[in-house]
């Protein structure tokens, strides 16, 4: 191929229809290169023994990936993308899924991308990605068929049979002195949104740990609110029977005795009832308490005679962590 047909740009799909991948050809690609990294990355998992048995301090959130060894979450983010820098800057110029379907990656001169400029692509696909996954719908639109991660790193996706084919052809007619033009490198906003895009992608693992372990946190700090609560609502119950017990030196029998309401009619946010029974008095959590504490209760026992009278609290049903300091 002589240089004036390396330096002619790839035309648009409208001009040489055959050329450019379309946009339901790319997804089946990257569904074959998903099902690949997938089994991949699972054989590391169990290679690892990336379980969260031996790490009880990882909170459980239903994905056992959460407690894997730090060395899966660097293979996490290394393999996919060594995996499709390197089969695109490949002699193949191709990841196994394109090659399956006939696909392979080109830059704007339908030459073959190095090492470099395939991770620009890939990292961009996290720029792609960000917005409801627009960046990978503009393929449907742009000329060559490019989503926002294609044109950032300047590359292509096309069919083989079209991309020799229009070699041939344009080996045959140069293009006008008007269409050469020096190959250029990314400009300089896509660079910053490719750098940006990489940190985030790097972070990403990192940031989901520290979610793991914070989000459990803050619930258990919400729903040990809703218990604290439920401590506050039963304040007059047990003002009324401290009093019963200095006036008659006995335990209430239960709340028509102190001269309270049904239990059910005691009621607070995140309290069903208030009950007094032999003396304990009773919550119950219902209403909009969490459902990790919905149906518990919380026992408060008076210790002691009239002049000294504690309160000790238990739960038979809640988790001591939900609990009240002075509870556990």
């Amino acid at each position: 191929m002589n240089t004036a047909a390396r330096l002619i740009p790839l035309p648009p799909h409208t001009m040489q229809p055959g050329l450019h991948a379309g946009f339901w050809l790319r997804v089946a690609a990257y569904l074959v290169d998903g099902l690949i990294l997938a089994a991949a990355l699972a054989l590391a998992y169990f290679a690892l023994d990336g379980t969260a048995e031996s790490w009880p301090w990882v909170p459980r959130l239903g994905w056992p990936l959460l407690g894997a060894r730090p060395s899966l979450w660097l293979l996490m983010v290394l393999v996919p993308w060594v995996y499709y820098a390197a089969f695109e800057a490949s002699a193949l110029q191709a990841t196994p899924g394109k090659l399956v379907l006939g696909l392979c990656v080109v830059d704007d001169y339908g030459q073959r991308v190095g090492f470099a400029r395939a991770s620009g692509r890939f990292f961009g696909k996290i720029v792609s990605g960000l917005v409801l996954d627009a960046g990978y719908l503009v393929a449907a639109w742009t000329p060559r068929k490019q989503a926002l991660h294609d044109l950032m790193a300047g590359c292509c996706v096309v069919r083989r049979t079209g991309l020799a084919a229009w070699r041939q052809a344009a080996a045959a007619a140069p293009a006008p002195a008007a269409l050469l033009s020096p190959r250029g490198g990314m400009p300089g906003w896509a660079l910053a949104l490719v750098v940006l895009g990489a940190c985030a992608f790097l972070l990403l693992p990192f940031a989901a740990m520290l979610a793991a372990l914070a989000i459990p946190a803050y619930q258990q700090h919400v729903v040990r609110g809703e218990v604290a609560e439920g401590a506050v609502a039963t304040a007059r119950a047990r003002a009324l029977v401290a009093e019963y017990i200095g006036q008659r030196g006995a335990l209430p029998d239960d709340n028509r005795a102190l001269g309270l309401p049904r239990p059910d009619a005691i009621q607070a946010r995140y309290v069903s009832s208030v009950g007094v029974m032999a003396g304990k008095v009773v919550v119950t959590y219902g209403n909009a308490a969490d459902a990790r504490i919905s149906g518990g209760h919380v026992v408060f026992s008076p210790v002691g005679n009239a002049a000294r009278l504690q309160w000790r609290c238990s739960s038979p049903d809640i988790r001591t962590t939900y609990l009240p300091a002075d509870c556990r």
